[in-house]
């Protein structure tokens, strides 16, 4: 059973997204050797310029013939055939002969003349001839020319994340370079007296910086260039330095900062100088999210907690790095999965609750089952996660068993 909340008056996770995607445009393609192509976002249609294959072959080890010759093949009354030549991978075959076989390996062309293949397993060889003992039908085990793409067909197209197999199915086609997006830069920053850098013990009061880390590595994931630019004293002045030295990037993501607290300075200094046109997302966790330009930069502020820059950055930043790059589909693809316990969340708020999942043993939708303490700043259910429920936000109360969305993380 489901309870349904009051409807909130912060932006929805949705809207805040469409106005940041509107305000983000694609980066201009460079061109890559293909060696450096995999996992860039490809960024003009591939035709093959030819048929493929490029003739016909064969598709087993065995025998060319006419089937007509081998109709009445039988393994009580096999078909005797003298053995005239053989046509290997590599080399062009002679004309084959009505009555005879010729020996052909997989991916051979098909001898002129001959239109079937007989498989090595149905005959066998008496000296110079071979005995055929099944009656194989006209085509069998024969690859036409074409039949994997004719001349002309576009086999890859502009938008597409290039993986391992299109970088096969490219250089298949002539491709030593190719079109991609341009990666864009990323610059990072973190703001609080409280930390320090990862690898420096922490003093009393003092907190590790996991923020910037775990960015600098989301952003690498999503195709961007990271730049660190540091962390920021929790002063006015420290901030506007910051942000002013990440204004020339094409995205700006900093984390803490961004709420109401008396030194929280991130807000004050991006709107004077630049433009913020969201700042609070009835989302959790993550509510508060800053969302507008620095200067000629795209901005995201996240905030502090370790989990709520985690999910604000997937929902926020890396949707903004893959348009950037041209992507065709620039969130995450969703799943359905069943609720394996029942689970609340707070009145109006989109909550995103991070979860592990478990085969169904009747073959029906995952199940999902918390991952543990979802307060943000609780890293290890993060790390644990498989993917993160999609929770709407007029729901308070979802009973084992409900159908909803999930993220995958994984």
């Amino acid at each position: 059973m489901l309870t349904h909340a009051v409807a909130t008056e912060l932006e929805s996770v949705a809207g805040a997204q469409r106005r940041l995607l509107d305000q983000v445009g694609v980066l201009e393609p460079e061109t890559v050797g293909i060696d450096a192509a995999l996992g860039r976002i490809l960024a003009e249609p591939i035709a093959s310029p030819t048929d493929l294959p490029g003739f016909d072959n064969s598709a087993m080890d065995g025998y060319a013939v006419r089937a007509t010759d081998i109709e009445r093949a039988s393994a009580g009354a096999p078909v005797r055939l003298p053995v005239i030549g053989e046509s290997r991978a590599g080399a062009v075959p002679g004309a084959h002969v009505a009555g005879t076989a010729m020996r052909i390996m997989t991916g051979a062309p098909m001898p002129p003349g001959a239109d079937t293949v007989v498989r090595q397993e149905d005959t066998s060889r008496d000296g110079p001839t071979v005995l055929i003992e099944v009656a194989t039908p006209l085509a069998t085990s024969v690859r036409p020319r074409g039949a994997d793409m004719r001349a002309g067909d576009t086999v890859l197209e502009p938008g597409q994340q290039l993986t391992s197999i299109d970088i096969g199915v490219a250089a298949a086609l002539g491709h030593a370079r190719l079109l991609v997006g341009m990666r864009p830069r990323v610059a990072l920053l973190a703001t609080g007296d409280e930390l320090v850098p990862a690898g420096t013990p922490p003093g009393p009061a003092q907190l590790v910086d996991s923020n910037s880390p775990m960015l600098t590595a989301a952003v690498l994931e999503a195709g961007g260039v990271p730049t660190f630019l540091g962390i920021a004293h929790d002063s006015k002045d420290s901030v506007r330095a910051l942000l002013e030295a990440a204004s020339s990037s094409d995205l700006v993501v900093s984390s803490a900062g961004v709420s109401v607290g008396d030194h929280d300075w991130v807000r004050e200094v991006a709107a004077e100088l630049g433009t913020i046109s969201t700042w609070r997302v009835a989302m959790r966790p993550g509510k508060p999210v800053l969302i507008g330009t620095l200067r000629d930069a795209i901005f995201i502020g996240l905030p502090g907690n370790p989990v709520s820059s985690s999910v604000t950055f997937e929902l926020f930043a890396r949707p903004v790095i893959r348009k950037m790059q041209g992507a065709r589909e620039v969130h995450r693809r969703r799943m359905l999965v069943r609720t394996g316990e029942e689970m609340s969340k707070p009145a109006g708020l989109e909550t995103y609750t991070r979860a592990i999942l478990h085969a169904s043993h009747d073959g029906g939708l995952p199940r999902a089952y918390s991952s543990g303490d979802q307060g943000s700043s609780m890293l290890q259910s993060l790390t644990r996660a498989d993917c993160l429920l999609v929770i709407p936000a007029d729901l308070e109360v979802i009973a084992a068993g409900t159908v909803v969305e999930a993220i995958p993380l994984r």
